[in-house]
């Protein structure tokens, strides 16, 4: 790996190794960090805006030699209307109660992070790891930025899914979502979106930013139910204007 410091004085630029990818078999990934050492909220609006995503200190986005398919995909808050069956997801969902707040690390976060894992590794094939308390502060904690928010899904007290959202002055990033096993039918990963973009819509944010839509990645391709939206046209440099497209048809 080779770092330098980028004219910005406030992050450590580095390139990773190229491996394979996790998300399109056959394809060679390849990633360029950012570990911030301190991240005002517009600078932080600045990346999302060119595709950088965020989890704990460190930005990542895709610099693949040979592949494309990762998008940047936002929804249109003021805009957004749920289909049909959001609507019903939403209604199936009525009982759980969300509560909004600084994130935070118990034993509740790691259990429901690491049975997750266990249920993705054995219905999909994802590789599992445990996580520890360190790996999910890294990850999930680390920085305590002013924007950073953690989404808290409670039936019957019980903490049943968690969403890592960060919530800036004018957009928000949805980080990362993660739920109990057994409540998997009831939608609330569908559910979680709506209650993302319900408390954007209050709070008077422009965008949801959503990470990477995969056309052909399962995990990855649900992201364009979600209208209207837009998809980052390149990732450009930070001097460089990003331009956004809104598809006409489903991508």
């Amino acid at each position: 790996m080779t770092a330098s410091k980028p004219d910005t004085g406030h992050e450590l630029d580095i390139l990773g190794a190229e491996s394979d990818c996790s998300y399109l078999p056959g394809q060679q990934s390849l990633m360029h960090y950012r570990v911030a050492l301190s991240l005002r909220a517009d600078r932080y609006e600045s990346l999302l805006a060119r595709g950088w995503r965020r989890f704990g200190r460190t930005m990542f986005r895709p610099v693949c030699r040979m592949c494309s398919e990762c998008r940047s995909l936002r929804v249109d808050i003021a805009a957004f209307r749920p289909s049909k069956s959001q609507r019903r997801i939403a209604r199936r969902n009525e009982a759980v109660r969300l509560t909004i707040q600084p994130p935070t690390m118990t034993s509740e976060h790691l259990d429901l992070y690491n049975s997750y894992h266990a249920d993705m590794h054995e219905r999909r094939g994802w590789a599992f790891n445990e996580i520890d308390e360190e790996q999910y502060h890294e990850s999930f904690v680390d920085g305590r930025w002013p924007f950073a928010r953690e989404f808290q899904y409670r039936l019957d007290g019980r903490l049943v899914g968690l969403g890592l959202v960060d919530m800036t002055g004018s957009v928000m990033s949805s980080i990362y979502f993660i739920h109990a096993p057994d409540v998997r039918e009831m939608g609330i990963g569908t559910a979680s979106v709506m209650r993302e973009v319900e408390a954007g819509r209050e709070a008077g944010h422009r965008w949801l930013y959503m990470g990477y839509y995969i056309r052909d990645c399962g995990s990855m391709n649900y992201k364009n139910r979600y209208r209207p939206y837009q998809l980052l046209q390149d990732y450009v440099a930070d001097d460089e204007t990003p331009v956004w497209e809104s598809p006409d048809e489903p991508s």
